[in-house]
């Protein structure tokens, strides 16, 4: 089975989508065991996950919608 560099792009951006909801519903429950439900927690790792989450989003769906002109 070839995949094309479209359909790969689709299965990474669901991949990382839902590695990003994984990762916020487990760091909520980590914030909600520290002291007064984690209000001094600096949240570094949201540089990071969020660009890459809206830069995949973005590039698929300008592959989906470049075509349709």
């Amino acid at each position: 089975m070839k995949l094309t560099p479209k359909i790969l792009l689709y299965i990474i951006t669901l991949g990382v989508v839902i590695a990003a909801i994984v990762w916020e519903y487990y760091m909520q429950q980590w914030l909600s065991y520290q002291v007064e439900g984690g209000v001094d927690v600096l949240r570094v790792d949201l540089f990071v996950i969020w660009p890459v989450v809206l830069t995949l989003v973005g590039v698929s769906l300008f592959r989906i919608f470049e075509n349709r002109k």
